[in-house]
């Protein structure tokens, strides 16, 4: 079977915005309360054979476990949502299916493994070992994040994670034939990330990342850490992209603080038609070179209004710009008779009234002054499927640019069962 792969983060940035990902809910939705379980055989695919002692979780989740040795395992208490199934041993390619949960849902599952070709597992690559410090040094960047819950991870096995960078494009390409291991001693967590795909083109500014994570909780060292993690995991969770998935599925935007509005790509009324500027770029060409001189300063104090470096200027400037709509959405105003169905298509302004993080009002080059709420840019490409616990499909069709570009990192990733307690 195909694996398929579930993308944590698929963000673009842009030259006006941050490098890229990632709550005070309303109340638990009473779906959520119900307990659901899975019950599944895993067998080689070929032989038929139960495979014992794989590992079987749901990716973005604390929940998981291992099959016995008749490749049998359940899975149970399982919070109502749509969630990928996945499972990996060694020697086999790693399986993923998703499954819906509605409610005291008990599925059962007889899963194929295929196995690896011998010739695949024994190709050895090669990674780059000229610049490797500061290779990982920008992968640990985009990938842990650099707010201050990145100070608080330590990824365990960095010597497994393959780095290349090619500087002809500028891209940074990482693989890892092992999970990552990563503790978050901020959150409480420790993270097995399966790397699909991470390429971070800094010429283009743009970060790719693809991933399976499974989640464990740390054992804290006193009631007092634990207070403190879950204080922190809170304040994760509010504004953050799950908390807009799951108030955009109960159509709470306003209720959820989240000022939303649409985004329209409109002429620029300060860009005069391009076939205008090119006769007047080409016009005053080829009158400096008649004169002699083409030495050319766009952008100069001493510009002209009719020159070729004010024209030259006018070019360069974008033909589209963003228009913000002035109405301010629910999240119910693309929803149809199918719970969860959203036919949205376009970009989203969000706005979250909480300030944004000094380290990421220095990273886009403005003052601590000048700071903003927190504000993002949301590209959807294809129309979404939202469920209760935040699970959106496709993720591939979201692209972020703005504060959760920054903000939305495996350093601030909270699992799929994460529900801060409800205010009494």
């Amino acid at each position: 079977m195909q694996t398929k792969l579930t993308p944590v983060f698929l963000s673009m940035s842009r030259a006006s915005f941050s490098l890229f990902k990632t709550f005070i809910l309303w109340g638990f939705p009473v779906s959520l309360l119900a307990q659901n379980q899975l019950n599944g055989t895993i067998r080689d695919s070929e032989t038929g054979r139960p495979v014992a002692f794989a590992t079987v979780f749901f990716a973005n989740t604390t929940l998981g476990t291992s099959s016995n040795q008749d490749g049998v395992f359940v899975i149970n208490r399982i919070p109502s949502g749509k969630y990928d199934l996945t499972v990996t041993m060694v020697g086999y390619q790693t399986y993923q299916s998703s499954a819906e949960f509605r409610g005291r849902d008990v599925l059962e599952m007889d899963i194929r493994l295929t196995p690896e070709d011998k010739m695949l597992r024994e190709v050895v690559v090669k990674p780059d070992t000229a610049g490797w410090k500061r290779n990982y040094a920008d992968f640990v960047r985009h990938f842990l994040g650099t707010s201050k819950y990145a100070e608080s991870c330590t990824i365990q096995n960095p010597k497994d994670i393959l780095l290349f960078f090619d500087p002809s494009d500028g891209v940074l390409v990482a693989h890892a034939k092992k999970p990552i291991i990563v503790e978050n001693q901020a959150l409480g967590y420790r993270i097995e990330y399966y790397l699909k795909q991470f390429e971070l083109n800094s010429t283009a500014g743009t970060f790719l990342i693809y991933g399976i994570p499974r989640f464990e909780l740390l054992t804290p060292r006193n009631e007092r850490e634990a207070r403190k993690w879950e204080r922190e995991r809170q304040r994760v969770y509010t504004g953050s992209l799950l908390h807009f998935m799951r108030a955009w599925h109960g159509g709470q935007w306003v209720e959820s603080g989240f000022n939303v509005a649409r985004v329209y790509r409109i002429p620029n009324r300060e860009r005069p038609p391009e076939d205008f500027l090119k006769r007047k770029v080409a016009q005053f060409r080829a009158k400096a070179i008649q004169n002699g001189s083409l030495t050319v300063q766009v952008n100069s104090i001493d510009e002209k209004q009719d020159s070729l470096s004010y024209y030259l200027r006018l070019q360069r400037l974008p033909a589209e710009v963003d228009s913000v709509a002035r109405e301010q959405l629910s999240g119910k105003e693309y929803a149809t008779a199918t719970p969860g169905q959203m036919t949205f298509k376009g970009r989203l302004r969000i706005i979250f009234p909480e300030w944004e993080d000094l380290r990421y009002t220095a990273s886009v080059g403005r003052p601590p002054e000048k700071r903003l709420r927190q504000t993002t840019l949301l590209h959807v490409f294809d129309a979404l499927h939202i469920y209760d616990n935040g699970y959106y499909e496709m993720p591939q069709s979201v692209v972020l640019e703005g504060y959760w570009s920054w903000s939305e990192k495996i350093s601030t990733t909270l699992p799929l069962g994460y529900f801060p307690a409800v205010k009494k």
